[in-house]
């Protein structure tokens, strides 16, 4: 059986390379009989319909799977229902919003199945059974419809032994030359789930979503040897930095030692930079010393809010104030850089405290701070919280509203989605211009120039010019001048 799968990315967020869509792809083409491939929209949103008829005629796959999320949903009832309406396939949805909220995935006319969980061994059973002519009955993690109803298998425990998996394979990605360009880096995990509640996380929820250990962690040294792999087969095509999305990469102290002493033993720390995800409480100095010997050169760290209350009631994040001041000044003394991220607008915020926000990423100097409205995915503590505390979400929102549009859904007792939207513009006025100043000093005329170049390919490769203007200024244009 072939099937294609689909990114329903019609945001044009070139960061969207999907790692789980990735490794499911990989695995049915190295580990089964069944054969996959990848459809990706982020360059082709202007023409999408024609890019997916142009890759339907040529692969000719017998089931369509779409792996998506919550804002992504308003782009998969489109896409399912061309599907179904000009090519007649089986539609099979996956990913977090199918496993979360199972009875609104399948509420999709068009959607014939979903997968609840991991995806690796529950598709292949799919389209096992797909090719042989037999029910889908008893196939766990698979719910479908039958005779017009809707038929639940049992849940189906999550892989546990995420070493065993194949190392994904990027080919699949037609595009991928460009989102080396614009990104520079190629995708790393090491870990599948998170230990931690941040309430407006989505990974929180899967916990009792699926069955089995949610946080599973890979062998340090062999992820080491994966980066060395991927840098050896993508360094003649752009590829400068390692972009680990392990939510918590630092969280456990001999798993750090043992990836950075394999990464150095291995000379990578001498040819690729990487960056990882971590948090000001599971980060310490020894731990950076490690990380910054192994040529740690950007850690992203969630601040979320200034005001410790907010950050502790609402968001569940106990780290006091002056443990970001600790840990930003020992990154940044051996030479780290911080990306800090940010929520703006949550349950209990008033203008003051968003102030506070803005003020504490002033005084960390953070490098490249990053603000989002506040936007509680379905089933989280969040969006309980937000009516628990006399607010409202905007439902029907979620079909204006994607990683590019940040406008806000939720009216709380003291702040409307105006205010919080005027708030995020001047937080952003407010770092893009210290942003700007800084590369002018640095490229002095030659930034106008660089800027020029690769707004030009950006529209040029049909990027929305928000997300071209957004990541020159995240890479210095050093793309354009490498």
């Amino acid at each position: 059986m072939k099937v294609s799968i689909i990114s329903p990315n019609f945001s044009s967020d070139v960061s969207v390379v999907d790692i789980g869509m990735t490794y499911l792809a990989t695995y049915l083409n190295e580990r089964t009989e069944h054969k996959a491939n990848i459809i990706d929209f982020t360059y082709h949103r202007g023409d999408w319909q024609k890019h997916l008829k142009k890759n339907i005629e040529t692969f000719k796959p017998d089931v369509i799977g779409i792996s998506t999320v919550s804002m992504f949903m308003q782009y998969t009832r489109k896409i399912a229902k061309e599907i179904k309406t000009k090519y007649n396939l089986p539609v099979i949805l996956g990913g977090y919003h199918p496993t979360l909220c199972p009875d609104d995935a399948l509420s999709v006319p068009e959607v014939d199945a979903i997968c609840i969980g991991d995806g690796e061994f529950a598709l292949s059973e799919y389209l096992d059974a797909k090719s042989s002519g037999k029910t889908f009955a008893g196939i766990k993690g698979i719910w479908y419809k039958e005779d017009g109803q809707v038929k639940k298998n049992p849940l189906r425990e999550l892989i546990q032994d995420t070493d065993s998996l194949p190392i994904p394979n990027y080919d699949l990605w037609e595009d991928l030359d460009k989102f080396i360009f614009y990104n520079g880096v190629i995708y790393f995990i090491g870990t599948r789930g998170c230990p931690f509640p941040c309430t407006y996380c989505s990974e929180f929820p899967m916990r009792d979503a699926v069955p089995g250990k949610h946080f599973r962690v890979r062998d340090p040294k062999a992820y080491a040897r994966e980066m060395k792999q991927q840098w050896e087969k993508y360094k003649d095509r752009g590829m400068k930095v390692a972009h680990t999305f392990d939510p918590v990469f630092s969280i456990n102290k001999d798993w750090v030692r043992d990836f950075c002493d394999e990464y150095i033993r291995l000379g990578m720390h001498k040819v690729l930079p990487f960056s990882c995800f971590t948090r000001a409480d599971t980060i310490d100095e020894e731990k950076i010393e490690m990380l910054a010997k192994a040529n740690l050169k950007v850690a992203r760290i969630g601040i979320e809010a200034g005001n410790e209350r907010i950050r502790r009631e609402v968001y569940e994040k106990n780290i006091p104030t002056e443990q970001y001041r600790k840990v930003f000044k020992l990154l940044h003394d051996k030479g780290v850089a911080v990306t800090g991220y940010n929520i703006l607008g949550g349950p209990g915020e008033t203008l003051e405290t968003m102030q506070e926000t803005f003020d504490l990423v002033k005084e960390l100097k953070v490098d490249r701070p990053i603000f989002f409205t506040y936007r509680p995915l379905p089933m989280t503590k969040g969006a309980k919280m937000v009516v628990e505390l006399g607010g409202k979400i905007d439902s029907d929102s979620w079909d204006k509203i994607d990683s590019l549009h940040q406008h806000s859904n939720v009216h709380t007792k003291t702040l409307s989605p105006k205010q919080i939207g005027k708030f995020r513009r001047k937080c952003l006025m407010y770092f893009m211009t210290r942003r700007t100043l800084k590369l002018l000093k640095e490229q002095k005329l030659m930034f106008f120039v660089n800027f020029a170049k690769y707004l030009a390919k950006g529209l040029g490769d049909g990027i929305h010019p928000q997300y071209v203007v957004g990541y020159f200024f995240v890479s210095g244009g050093k793309n354009v001048i490498s």
